[in-house]
């Protein structure tokens, strides 16, 4: 009697466990028509993802690897994983690569992009770069897993679509303002129609403006406010505001806060001017109930072999 009742209470437990992951994989369709793309709390560090003229700013080479857990505790939440590189040339053309995975429910995609930019000298210490962003994105839902409360079944699919976007980056020692679409196509990982193969513009592209100032507060203590406004047709406008302080070029901290949706607290430590290792921990603002919070690490490398005169030599990890 008590082995079937545990085998009862097991199985219904699975059925749950399927139908939570269906239900993050209904939400992750709606939002894929509207082109959202993962969030990031560290996006300091990780502005390639969303900026192709990024790349090749701010060292010889620069690499920052990602990884973001989302919701934890809750079945089929986000899981996400990035990596970008980039370098630079003598002659102004920043070039890198991103990889970006992501897993959400039943769904997981992994992108593969190339970024290269070209940078103009504006004044002595300001530039302003252009950048163009292009590669593939490789998507597998995989459906055939999920249980919907009415026990339908549904057939697992598996494809990819190009990708293309660009973006504009003006910066100096102390400021700097970034404009980008990163994807311009349609991604079409939950079409059924014939059409779905047909390469077509975004209707609802993902816009972002980023923009930020380091003021030098005491010898030792700088205060770095930025913000990061992201827009998408039909859908809330998302606003970061971050407040982060670095004390002597080796502590950084501080508070962000995404509009309506969350707080956030921020931890690195920076090492030799050129490594740094960051914590961010999300506190999602809900009515749902239950622990919806998200941890975020980054490692961030910037190396700088001072043969280019063409970019400038700010490569403290402020930016």
């Amino acid at each position: 009697m008590i082995k079937n009742q545990k085998k009862i209470i097991l199985k219904i437990k699975q059925h749950i466990k399927y139908w939570v992951a269906l239900c993050f994989l209904f939400i992750i369709s709606f939002n894929s028509y509207a082109q959202q793309l993962p969030n990031y709390t560290q996006y300091l560090y990780n502005m390639q993802i969303i900026n192709p003229a990024y790349a090749g700013s701010r060292a010889e080479l620069s690499m920052s690897l990602l990884s973001r857990q989302q919701w934890v505790g809750v079945v089929g939440a986000p899981i996400t994983r990035t990596f970008s590189i980039n370098g630079r040339t003598k002659r102004g053309i920043g070039m890198g690569a991103t990889v970006v995975n992501d897993k959400i429910g039943l769904s997981e995609t992994s992108t593969i992009n190339v970024d290269a930019s070209y940078t103009i000298i504006t004044s002595q210490y300001s530039r302003l770069s252009f950048g163009l962003k292009g590669g593939i994105t490789f998507f597998s839902n995989n459906l055939a897993n999920g249980i919907t409360p009415d026990n339908d079944m549904y057939t697992s699919t598996s494809g990819n679509f190009p990708n293309v976007g660009f973006g504009a980056f003006y910066y100096n020692r102390k400021f700097y303002v970034g404009v980008s679409i990163p994807y311009l196509l349609e991604t079409p990982q939950f079409y059924i129609e014939e059409n779905a193969t047909k390469t077509v513009l975004a209707a609802n592209a993902n816009y972002f403006l980023s923009t930020g100032v380091l003021l030098e507060l005491t010898e030792n203590l700088m205060f770095k406010p930025s913000t990061m406004i992201r827009y998408t047709a039909n859908l809330p406008v998302s606003i970061d505001i971050n407040s982060n302080f670095m004390y002597r070029d080796v502590i950084e901290a501080g508070l962000s806060y995404r509009y309506e949706n969350s707080v956030s607290a921020l931890f690195a430590l920076i090492i030799n001017k050129k490594y740094r290792i960051g914590y961010a921990y999300d506190y999602k603002l809900s009515t749902l109930g239950g622990d919806l919070s998200s941890h975020e690490i980054i490692f961030h490398i910037d190396l700088n072999f001072k043969r280019n005169s063409r970019w400038l030599l700010h490569n403290k990890c402020y930016f």
